[in-house]
């Protein structure tokens, strides 16, 4: 049977409508406050996880796409070992924030639970430890490199300000 154009009106005038019209939320933020925590648990982990890749390639030229397809603990795991192969000489001191940051991997899958992305108190806590760590990531790496390239007739303090 044919379609007249009276049958065809109805398909028209829907595709004349404008999408805000036609699309539901099916369930809105309970408040930007708490995007925001999220956005800032995501970021935290982001920059942990840039600042071992960094560290790792002190330690070797292993290729961008190889590093980025490596998961957290992987990451964690090759740093470990390049630096053991490498002698690194704060090793203890690394492998206590390898351990630390193990501890947090799981932080990064808590923030699409309910009751953690909820709770505004353990966000922030999240995220202040992983800048914790991160920055003992930072500061061992930056230490050793100001190890390397500090000629031997000058100290190197290790004290952080």
């Amino acid at each position: 049977m044919a379609r007249t154009p009276t049958d065809r009106a109805p398909l028209r005038t829907a595709r004349e409508q404008p999408l805000a019209r036609t699309i539901t939320a099916l369930k809105p933020l309970s408040s930007d406050a708490r995007a925001q925590q999220v956005t800032d648990v995501v970021d935290a982990f982001r920059r942990l996880r840039g600042s071992v890749v960094r560290f790792i390639r002190m330690f070797s030229a292993a290729p961008d796409d190889a590093l980025a397809a490596l998961g957290f603990r992987e990451l964690l795991s090759t740093l470990e070992d390049d630096a053991r192969a490498a002698r690194f000489t704060r090793l203890p001191e690394l492998e206590r924030a390898i351990a630390h940051a193990r501890r947090l991997e799981r932080t990064r899958d808590d923030v699409f639970s309910d009751s953690f992305s909820n709770d505004p108190a353990a966000m922030r806590d999240a995220v202040a430890a992983l800048e914790r760590v991160d920055v003992l990531f930072v500061g061992l790496c930056v230490e050793s490199v100001m190890e390397r390239h500090v000629p031997a007739s000058l100290p190197v303090s290790t004290a952080l300000c």
